[in-house]
């Protein structure tokens, strides 16, 4: 700021007042998007290309600003893998790269983008699957308490084939899964009131597919014995988890990994199920 002093004031008005109208329009552009993807995580899907319209021309505005890039990253991510888009997993990377650049230590980024390059590289670009494996566990090591790490890397390795996970140290899940269900016992988080469910729900399904179905029931039981919210709609979204759980801890042959209402991130956010059932 000191060294803006010595340009005449007329320069420094100009100039402080252009850059912040452009910087706030940025912010509100990116905070209208980010309290709207809020709402598609929480199971109003339509208004996915909204939030990413929003989020765009903040990125227009400002390219550099580091929350927003992030939040657009994740809505890509979102599209990607909620509706199987390929173009919408090659924006997701471009955004997270771009963090990288702008904010190397920035491990959250670099978890979703080492995750982003796993499934762009097909099974078949065995070194961008490396890299991506790389940057997840590089993300989990320099910051070891970071639960979006973790998730990240736990969810990822669902989908890799067993030859896979004996080429990257024969890696599970469960460990990373049960520190943050661990960290989210107990507790209920005004927009995401099903987090501990869904963990509680994660770990016992992993304890399933492990074979230890005793276990497995007893953490099912968990998952379903959380308090119920009072809103309504927290509450129809609880009941339509808890139905599915209950589903598969009674026999059922779907994994919760693979189950449509448990993928991406709105099973921890749900409150419009009937939205996300069309």
């Amino acid at each position: 700021m000191r060294r803006w002093i010595l340009i005449s004031i007329l320069g420094v008005g100009l100039v402080s007042g252009s850059l912040s109208a452009v910087g706030q329009d940025a912010s509100q552009l990116s905070q209208k998007g980010m309290a709207i993807f809020q709402e598609v995580l929480a199971g109003d899907e339509a208004r996915l290309p909204e939030a990413l319209g929003l989020m765009e021309q903040a990125r227009t505005l400002d390219g550099t600003r580091i929350y927003n890039l992030y939040t657009l990253g994740r809505a890509y991510f979102y599209e990607a893998v909620r509706h199987n888009r390929g173009e919408a997993l090659v924006k997701a990377e471009e955004a997270f790269a771009r963090i990288m650049e702008l904010q190397p230590k920035h491990t959250e980024a670099m978890s979703f983008h080492g995750s982003v390059l796993t499934v762009l590289s097909r099974g078949q670009d065995i070194p961008k699957f490396m890299q991506g494996v790389r940057e997840m566990k590089t993300a989990i090591e320099s910051e070891p308490e970071n639960i979006n790490n973790r998730i990240v890397m736990a969810f990822t390795a669902q989908n890799f084939p067993p030859e896979a996970l004996a080429a990257i140290g024969n890696y599970n899940a469960l460990a990373d899964l049960e520190m943050v269900s661990s960290r989210f016992a107990g507790l209920s988080f005004p927009r995401a009131p099903h987090a501990d469910v869904v963990m509680k729900a994660f770990v016992a399904e992993a304890y399933q597919r492990q074979g230890d179905h005793e276990k497995a029931k007893t953490l099912f039981e968990a998952a379903l014995a959380v308090p119920v919210p009072a809103d309504s709609g927290k509450r129809s979204g609880r009941e339509v988890l808890a139905a599915e759980i209950t589903k598969r801890m009674n026999g059922g042959e779907n994994s919760l990994f693979t189950n449509r209402i448990f993928t991406s991130c709105q099973s921890c956010h749900l409150r419009y199920p009937e939205k996300l059932l069309k």
